[in-house]
């Protein structure tokens, strides 16, 4: 019985075990495998040096590196915080039931249904360098500028005072408008699932804590937010990783596909993508995707063992 137990559990481990084989572990082992060669532009000299861990140097020294590093730390940041901030209020003004609900929620959830690229396409018509749509919003229609000045910002004229708009994407702040369209895009699940979250508390434990004079500020920081912490573990560690690894967004939004974005804008994975593609150094960028990919795993190790678990515990 036992036995053929065993083979009725290995029936249903067998294919997942063979897909994590083939598309999961079998490629992340060819990477690293790749990462200790000096591979060009020349398929007939792959695999001809083997530079043993020089790539990994190389790739550390490499100019716009630590740009591109700075860039994705600042903007998985302002994603990863932006998006569950946004959930999690969201969820919590839909908590309660009303009329059209639904229907709101499945609005909301529009942008999330929407694929990465078309977000990307999307937001770079509204941040483009030249006559966009958020320039003509701000100055033609609204006047911004006017109004700005009251508190102190200042905006670039020309000799005749005519006001030069600023180029979004082109400045050092330019990280920040690659962030919005991710935000928009990646909050409605992280509001789907702080309302699962809600949803599990029961109705009992906000009636005793009414009865003994909590507030509905003393119910959120101790009923809710404990009971949330497993939904915050995975939400942050999800769209950590999502963001680290957003590549579409950022491609899209430049020139759609053209893979160079502005200095204020780069980041670790157009820039992986240009090394190993456009310039066809693909031993240098194995070993960028490799030590990117050891460090997100480290971290959400890390984080889940340490954060999860203690959390789990209280």
């Amino acid at each position: 019985m036992k036995y053929l137990r065993k083979r009725f559990v290995l029936f249903f481990v067998l294919p997942t075990s063979i897909i994590f084989l083939l598309f999961i572990l079998l490629p992340i082992l060819c990477n690293a495998f790749i990462s200790t060669f000096d591979i060009g532009n020349n398929p007939k000299q792959w695999f001809d040096s083997f530079a043993y861990f020089d790539n990994y140097v190389t790739a550390v020294m490499q100019d716009g590196i630590i740009n591109a590093v700075r860039n994705s730390v600042i903007y998985t940041i302002i994603t990863t915080f932006g998006v569950t901030a946004i959930g999690l209020l969201a969820a919590l003004c839909l908590r309660e039931p009303f009329k059209g609900r639904g229907i709101a929620i499945a609005l909301i959830m529009l942008s999330w249904s929407i694929p990465s690229y078309v977000v990307g396409i999307f937001f770079g018509y509204i941040f483009q360098q030249n006559n966009n749509i958020l320039n003509t919003l701000l100055f033609d229609v609204l006047n911004f500028d006017i109004y700005s000045s009251w508190f102190g910002i200042q905006w670039d004229y020309n000799e005749l005072g005519q006001l030069i708009a600023p180029r979004w994407l082109d400045n050092k702040y330019s990280v920040l408008a690659v962030a919005i369209p991710a935000i928009w895009h990646y909050w409605p699940y992280a509001m789907l699932l702080f309302l699962a979250g809600l949803y599990s508390i029961e109705e009992d434990i906000n009636t005793a804590a009414t009865l003994d004079g909590a507030d509905k500020i003393d119910k959120f920081f101790y009923i809710t937010l404990p009971i949330l912490r497993p939904v915050f573990i995975a939400v942050l560690i999800q769209n950590f990783i999502i963001n680290i690894y957003n590549f579409n967004i950022v491609v899209m939004m430049f020139g759609n596909g053209t893979i160079i974005p502005s200095k204020g804008a780069d980041m670790i994975i157009p820039y992986i993508f240009r090394t190993a593609f456009q310039y066809w150094n693909l031993g240098i960028g194995a070993s960028l995707s490799t030590m990117l990919m050891m460090f997100v795993g480290i971290f959400t190790l890390y984080y889940y063992k340490n954060i999860g678990e203690g959390n789990a515990r209280s």
